[in-house]
């Protein structure tokens, strides 16, 4: 320890009593202690245009560490987590990235093991500012040596689609808005039909094999889209129509019982009748 974390650490000792300055010292000297393991995998994400990505390692103690710090606002002592988290804006290209996750982190005495990293995608369709959406789009686990659960492999595929419906939000009732959708694929990029037998990109990996590893994350939209809720719209060649339910005042606008009626929505500041199109002629026809 330097000359000056002594010298911190002696004000703390001194002031331990005083409005929590002994704490203050505490956090300083651990923050100057704490570091990553350059021991490490690489995840590599390769994502389309308008998507951006973050990845959030969680870190827990390793088994027998007494990893206690004490929480002046909980009163009492707690068991230390740490996460680190790597974030990639949006371009209008398709980009790949490479992330750097250390497999240990360190912290005054405390030795903490990686134990699974979470995927985040945030994505845009369109120019207003709250045309976007982000999808928990799986992870990885960490895991022991034999687990069962233990996945073959480093390349992980997703496909993502955006699900429309009607917004009844203040700032945007009755206008279109999108939800992003991501579920892990196979090697031929098929997505179960099943919705409740779908699953997340990602897998459990065994931590003693990571090490120097490259694990793979591919992600493709599917250019055909989709209601957000089954039986709320009707398929024509032309493209979509909302049902109007029991009536123009039904939230929900299921098309059972009623299959012939059907309401308008908003577009790109256009009444529309049938989506994507607008109308029934064409894509924003005169």
């Amino acid at each position: 320890m330097s000359a000056s974390q002594w010298a911190v650490l002696g004000l703390g000792l001194t002031l331990g009593g005083c409005s929590g300055v002994g704490q203050v010292a505490q956090d300083s000297v651990e923050g100057a202690a704490s570091y990553y393991s350059s021991d490490h995998f690489t995840l590599v994400v390769t994502m389309p245009a308008n998507f951006g990505f973050a990845s959030k390692a969680q870190y827990s103690p390793k088994e027998g560490q007494d990893c206690k710090v004490y929480n002046p606002g909980l009163g009492g002592w707690v068991t230390r987590h740490q996460q680190k988290s790597d974030k990639t804006a949006a371009k209008d290209t398709e980009q790949t990235i490479s992330t750097k996750i250390p497999l240990e982190y360190h912290i005054a005495g405390c030795a903490m093991e990686v134990t699974s990293v979470n995927y985040e995608v945030d994505a845009t369709y369109g120019p207003d500012a709250w045309d976007h959406d982000l999808d928990h789009a799986g992870g990885l686990a960490i895991v022991d040596a034999g687990s069962a659960t233990a996945t073959s492999g480093t390349e992980q595929r997703g496909l993502c689609t955006w699900l429309f419906q009607i917004s009844t939000e203040k700032a945007k009732k009755g206008e279109i808005e999108k939800i992003l959708s991501c579920s892990a694929a196979d090697e031929k990029w098929q997505v179960p039909e099943n919705r409740p037998v779908r699953r997340k990109p990602g897998g459990a990996f065994e931590r003693i094999t990571l090490s120097g590893k490259s694990i793979k994350l591919v992600l493709r939209l599917l250019s055909e889209e989709r209601p957000a809720i089954g039986d709320t719209w009707q398929q024509f060649p032309e493209g979509w129509k909302p049902c109007v339910g029991k009536g123009v005042d039904d939230p929900y606008g299921f098309c059972r019982g009623n299959t012939k009626n059907f309401k308008t929505f908003s577009l790109n500041g256009r009444e529309c009748t049938v989506y994507p199109n607008c109308t029934e002629q064409g894509a924003f026809d005169e």
